[in-house]
Order: C-alpha cells, then structure tokens, then sequence
C-alpha cells in the first residue's frame, strides 16, 4: 500500500512537472496558450511552434534521459555492490562522449539526421564500450577486482578520456567540430529533436523492461558474489551483461545530449535512503524520480539567467559532487 501510494504521488508530480515546465523559459507561456498549442498542434502560430517543436520533445528528452540515467546508476550500484557507482563516475560517460566527438572530427555522415544520429550514437557506444573494458582491465590485473579497484579505474579512465576529448577540441580546426565538441563535455538539452526522442524512448524502455525482469538475479547479487552462486547465479556472467546494457544505454544517451553527470549517482541514493526495500519494488521509484529530478535541472538551466543558457551538466555536477563526497564521508 506504502509502495503504491508512494508510485502515484511520484506520477503525479511528474505529470505536473511536465505541464508546468512547458511554461518556463525565455518565452513564459500560460496554460491556456499551452491547451491551445497542443490542440492546435498543426497551427503555425509561434507559441505552437515553440511547444510542439521545442520544449515537448525536449521535456520527453529530459524525463527519458533522467529515468535512464538513473536506472544506469542503480544497476552499476547493485552490480558492482558501491553505492559510488555510476557510468559518470567510472568513466563510461566521458568514453561516450570521446566516441561522439571522434565522429564529429572524422566528418562521418550518411547522408540523413536519422544516419548521423546514427553514426554518433554509434561511436558513442563503442567508446564507452572501449572505456568499460579499460575499467575492467585495470581492476583486475594483478589482483581481486575490489569494488574500491574498479573505482579508482573508472577515475583514471574518466581522466584519460576527458585528456583525449580536450586534445581533440585544441587540435580541432573546424570551429563548427570545436562547438559540438564542447556541447558534449558540458551537456544540453537544447535543440533536442523528435528523431532523438524516438532514439533514446526505444534504448531506455527496451533496458527498463529487460531489468525489471532481472529484480531476482539483482537482489541475490547485491547480497555479495558468494551468496549470489551458493544461489545458483552466475554472478560473473549477469554482471557482464548487466554492464554490457548500462554501457550501451548510457552511449546512447550521452551521443544525443552530452555527458551529464552524477544523475545515476543522485537519485538512486536518495531513494535508497528513502526506501528500503527489493530491486523489484525500488526500480519504479528510482525511474519516476530520475525523471523528475532531469525536469527539475533542466528547468534551472534555462531559467536562471536571462537570454541565456546554462548547460546542464554544470548543473548537475554542482549539486552531485556534494552528494558524492557526502556518501565518500559516510562511508568512512
């Protein structure tokens, strides 16, 4: 009963959130004009054109992205048993980010948005993927793969590809490759598209699906690895292939809008510390909470100054690196 009242007072406020942000921006917008635009949807009035075409898609963006990214987090978390955890943490994030901006510097194209999306998406998963097996292969050369080794691996993965993307940025002629390069290490929701959408709706609901068949398998992992295989799991197997999807998700994620950072770190923390209970049941909340937490700073970078953006990342990593070294101290 907890649990449901808990999951309805969480789809209501993100329903209000998603209505009341789509208010707020440079442009302030009432909620009758709002009706009105949607309605009108086909209307070529510039209050529709703003709605359906601007701040809709990237709203969807950012509930699809928060949810995502949270769920990344809460899986790295359970697997690998540290509440530190997370694909921004341990380098996956800023692989990702190094495999887009490689494809921006080699001018890969096929020719159609939905082929460059493609292509960038791509890439993105491939140096995330690449940066996942550095952190494996760090963690585990000469000795036990320690959840403090993996940890410490992710750092120094994360230093290397934040090096290699700066070098390409300096090293960069093109002043267009220079500005997308620059827009994936910060993060932005901005000029998020209906293509990028679809492409980030089929990642995430297709990985949200997959684990919340897993809630067993994640439950007698989080117990530890040998309390998990007296279980009859095969803890080394799941964990790739739990790995293997956060990685993918999150190359997905950070090709269309950059490295945003600590949100799979934020939220399910939070949660936890707010209920303790299954994988089973806590994956709905952390989901829900994630997408309201992305709503809620993304509606902060547009709305703090005037005339102008603030990326999201920054945001995000302002409020995370407290987090972070909250949990480091408790901890001890």
């Amino acid at each position: 009963m907890k649990r449901t009242r808990t999951l309805s007072i969480l789809i209501m406020i993100l329903i209000f959130s998603l209505i009341g942000t789509l208010g707020i921006g440079q442009i302030n917008i009432s909620f009758t004009q709002i009706v009105t635009a949607i309605w009108n949807i086909n209307s070529d009035d510039l209050i529709t054109d703003v709605i359906v075409n601007l701040r809709l898609p990237r709203l969807l963006f950012a509930t699809l992205s928060g949810a995502g990214l949270a769920l990344c987090g809460y899986i790295m978390q359970a697997t690998i048993q540290n509440p530190l955890a997370d694909p921004y943490v341990l380098g996956i994030s800023s692989g990702a980010s190094l495999g887009a901006s490689l494809a921006i510097v080699l001018n890969i194209s096929l020719g159609s948005i939905i082929g460059n999306n493609f292509v960038i998406a791509l890439f993105a998963f491939l140096g995330s993927l690449a940066t996942m097996v550095l952190v494996t292969f760090t963690s585990n050369y000469r000795g036990n793969p320690t959840t403090e080794r993996i940890i410490l691996s992710g750092v120094i993965a994360n230093s290397l590809c934040v090096a290699l993307t700066n070098l390409m940025i300096y090293l960069a002629k093109d002043a267009e490759s220079i500005r997308n390069i620059t827009f994936w290490t910060m993060g932005s929701l901005s000029n998020i598209s209906w293509i990028q959408v679809f492409l980030v709706a089929i990642s995430t609901l297709g990985a949200i699906v997959f684990f919340l068949t897993q809630y067993r398998s994640l439950n007698l992992i989080s117990l530890g690895d040998e309390a998990a295989a007296s279980l009859g799991v095969n803890v080394r197997k799941r964990r790739n292939v739990y790995i293997l999807a956060v990685t993918f998700l999150t190359g997905v994620i950070v090709s269309q809008c950059g490295i945003i950072g600590f949100v799979g770190l934020i939220v399910p923390h939070a949660v936890r510390m707010a209920c303790k209970t299954s994988n089973s049941n806590i994956l709905p909340i952390i989901l829900l909470s994630g997408s309201i937490f992305m709503l809620f700073v993304d509606t902060l970078s547009r709305s703090i100054l005037n005339n102008q953006e603030i990326p999201i990342g920054i945001i995000t990593s302002l409020i995370g690196a407290p987090v972070f070294l909250f949990i480091f101290i408790k901890r001890k």
